[in-house]
């Protein structure tokens, strides 16, 4: 670039000299000709002129220029290959780092996930990158359409964490390869002690295979632990979005602890909140939903609604199992206040 500069100058002075023309009009005839554009409006008349335009310009000049516009398209070609290709490093501040890949229907799984953050307004366009050596020929165009990058690497090389800016990301997310292999954990363990020795003070969810090591990743500095549920992935943005949701939901797909069951009950024209109240004074359960005379279950109904129900789905506790004829009671005594 410097070259050309010189040329660009030298050729202004020699149409100074040589033509005796201004310095605008000498700037005027250089650059109208470097660029090949040459209105004519102005040209060089004298011998020694045009040979300085030929030899300033054309082999130097113009060859340069072309040099330097092939070289910035290369530079571009290049890039957008390496951004496809994940070996790119984004300049990216306060974005969500999703690490490690599932073994299995990983496209359709990165999918529903970031969906779901797309759905929440907070994390609509947030900045989401995945580090994984997954996709060496670019992500699916599923995954671009909804704004996501990634980075070719391994969680357990340190140059590749900070490829991803994982100091300044403000959500970092650990997967469990393979959720049905407890070796799993010691991949996420080794990530987790890599993070705490690169102090990032983003929010840490990790998945962990073997419930015995909860307490180890807490430890490591994870902020939130859950299951690797792949049916499931609204479980990870419910523990970000709002932190202590995900051990409700857990229990949901777990038989022990706090869980859902089905009552077959009948219920004419009753107030749903005066069934909630009656459940939970009772220590029964809590209501969930209800199922209509038709056998559609109906959630989250209205406090206010009167309902006409076949069947209640309560949240119970492991420790006490009501019975069906429990739940009956409690309703029949709702029925009459």
């Amino acid at each position: 670039m410097g070259y050309f500069f010189i040329m660009v100058m030298l050729h202004i002075i020699a149409m100074m000299y040589f033509e005796g023309l201004s310095l605008s009009d000498s700037l005027w005839i250089t650059l109208t000709t470097v660029t090949t554009v040459g209105y004519g409006d102005l040209s060089a008349q004298t011998g020694l002129g045009r040979s300085a335009t030929v030899i300033l310009l054309y082999f130097g000049g113009i060859f340069i220029l072309a040099k330097i516009a092939g070289d910035y398209f290369d530079f571009r070609l290049a890039r957008r290959q390496k951004m496809l290709n994940g070996q790119w490093r984004w300049n990216m501040k306060d974005h969500i780092v999703i690490i490690n890949t599932p073994t299995h229907n990983a496209e359709q799984y990165f999918e529903r996930l970031i969906s779901q953050f797309r759905a929440v307004t907070d994390y609509s366009e947030i900045p989401i990158q995945l580090l994984t050596p997954a996709y060496p020929d670019g992500l699916h165009p599923s995954l671009q359409k909804l704004g996501v990058i990634h980075y070719s690497g391994n969680a357990n090389n340190e140059d590749n964490l900070s490829a991803v800016n994982i100091i300044d990301a403000s959500q970092v997310i650990i997967l469990s390869p393979d959720e049905t292999d407890i070796m799993s954990d010691s991949y996420t363990f080794d990530i987790l002690h890599r993070l705490k020795e690169m102090e990032i003070k983003g929010n840490l969810l990790v998945e962990c295979v073997d419930d015995k090591n909860r307490n180890r990743f807490l430890e490591a500095g994870a902020n939130s632990v859950i299951r690797p549920i792949r049916a499931y992935p609204e479980l990870i943005v419910r523990a970000i979005v709002a932190p202590g949701c995900e051990k409700v939901l857990e229990n949901l797909f777990t038989h022990g602890g706090n869980h859902t069951r089905r009552y077959d009950v009948t219920i004419d024209n009753v107030l749903w909140s005066k069934i909630v109240c009656a459940l939970i004074n009772n220590e029964i359960g809590t209501a969930l939903a209800y199922l209509d005379q038709n056998g559609d279950v109906i959630t989250d109904p209205s406090p206010l609604s009167e309902i006409q129900a076949s069947g209640l789905i309560l949240l119970i506790r492991e420790q006490h199992i009501p019975s069906n004829e429990e739940v009956i009671v409690a309703v029949r005594n709702c029925e009459e206040v």
